[in-house]
């Protein structure tokens, strides 16, 4: 596959360098500087929520969520260890409010929780196709995207955002449930 996008790449700046060399010039450092620019704002933002989910680890918040979404985790998981419970807890909390970008660590930590507690197929499936399909209540990195870009109305795509995230969910667990050998 990188030998497709690298062979792609190398074509269009070539044929770019070749009929406008002063458009493809300017328009490669113009997007250079857009993406530095935009990795930088994003990277401001996922700061702020990782700052905010490591307090919420220091004052015991995490274990209270774990505790609050333990029913749900048992429906869809089955039963999880503690550790792994509260970081399973805490990457579907990070992904009720959009920042899949920041539930990543906490991803990790729950797949590695899962794997020292012998988890299951089904647990691992479920808990991938959750955070494929990303229920999200507030979607935080697409509304600090669109904002970035000058977007009328940022907002306008929240109902639209919780209703197809929710739709995929519910297949995607659906499925799971059905397909997937070694149920909760």
């Amino acid at each position: 596959m990188n030998v497709i996008f690298g062979t792609v790449l190398i074509s269009a700046v070539a044929l770019l360098l070749f009929f406008n060399p002063d458009g493809a010039l300017a328009a490669m450092l113009s997007g250079g500087e857009k993406a530095l620019s935009l990795t930088l704002k994003m990277a401001v933002i996922y700061a702020v929520w990782l700052g905010i989910f490591s307090l919420a680890e220091k004052t015991g918040l995490t274990e209270k969520t774990a505790k609050v979404l333990s029913p749900f985790n048992k429906l869809l998981f089955g039963k999880l260890p503690p550790p792994a419970e509260k970081y399973v807890s805490l990457n579907l909390s990070a992904n009720l409010l959009g920042m899949s970008g920041a539930t990543t660590p906490m991803g990790i930590k729950a797949v590695e929780e899962l794997d020292k507690f012998g988890g299951t197929a089904y647990a691992t499936a479920m808990f991938f196709v959750i955070n494929a399909t990303s229920v999200q209540l507030i979607p935080s990195s697409v509304l600090a995207l669109r904002t970035q870009v000058g977007a009328t109305n940022p907002s306008d795509i929240i109902l639209p955002t919780i209703l197809a995230t929710l739709v995929s969910s519910v297949v995607g667990i659906l499925l799971v449930k059905i397909f997937v050998k070694g149920k909760a």
